[in-house]
């Protein structure tokens, strides 16, 4: 009989029941070893989902170490980045009020420049007077000597239209540039006033006229004071006038007379 019960199969019984009293109730009868293989496939399943779990919740987490890593860096980079604008930012400041100072300097340096260039000096090297006109003229009769001798003498007459001034210096003084120029004519000839022209490259444009030899050469470049004509015993008597723009000034307006 012992042999009988070893080789006997355990067998389990599941019984479902309701709650309600009109319901059956269900038995299930499970052998030992349908026990035994669905536990360890559901053994199986847990570890593998536990596994799988695992990998996944670790994948998961080193994602987000590295986003936070990131995060950590693109948030350093931020903060430098801000440091290098506000610094660029203060350069360029600096650098916009220095190109400023150099822009004002240069207008104040143009100014100066086109204020130098003005026609403003005195056309002689010393002192001067301005010839009047003459208030008499000759109402006589002369002698034929005399006539002569006034045909023959060769003046330097201001030109009304070019509101020219004569003036009377002594021997040895200079005719001079009254502002730095171009020389732009030069003429002498036997019988005829000479005379030089300055274009001072603003507009303005001076004539100096004398009976002397020019001492200088058409299309040189002459600065303020340089001298034009030598005043000898012959030639004490200059013809100055100025023009801006085709048009022509009085003198008086824009010499500067010093001291």
């Amino acid at each position: 009989m012992s042999t009988d019960l070893r080789k006997r199969k355990i067998t389990y019984t599941i019984i479902l029941t309701s709650d309600s009293p009109a319901a059956n109730y269900r038995r299930m009868h499970i052998k030992t070893g349908a026990l035994a293989v669905v536990s360890f496939v559901v053994f199986v399943a847990v570890i593998c989902y536990a596994v799988y779990t695992t990998i996944t919740m670790g994948g998961y987490i080193d994602r987000n170490a590295r986003q936070l890593e990131q995060l950590v860096q693109m948030k350093a980079e931020y903060e430098t980045l801000t440091a290098e604008k506000d610094s660029l930012a203060g350069k360029v400041s600096s650098l916009e009020e220095t190109l400023s100072r150099k822009e004002a300097q240069e207008h104040e340096l143009v100014a100066a420049h086109e204020e130098n260039y003005i026609p403003k000096g005195f056309p002689m090297s010393g002192a001067a007077q301005i010839k009047e006109e003459d208030a008499a003229a000759d109402t006589g009769e002369e002698g034929d000597e005399n006539e002569e001798t006034a045909e023959n003498t060769l003046k330097v007459e201001a030109k009304e239209e070019w509101k020219e001034l004569i003036f009377v210096a002594a021997e040895g003084t200079k005719v001079v540039a009254t502002a730095p120029g171009t020389i732009k004519e030069v003429r002498e000839a036997e019988g005829e006033v000479s005379y030089v022209i300055i274009d001072h490259g603003n507009g303005y444009v001076t004539t100096y006229r004398n009976l002397g030899s020019p001492i200088v050469e058409e299309g040189s470049q002459v600065v303020k004071g340089v001298a034009l004509f030598l005043v000898g015993e012959d030639n004490t008597e200059t013809g100055y006038s100025i023009r801006k723009d085709e048009s022509y000034v009085d003198p008086l307006e824009m010499i500067e007379i010093k001291g």
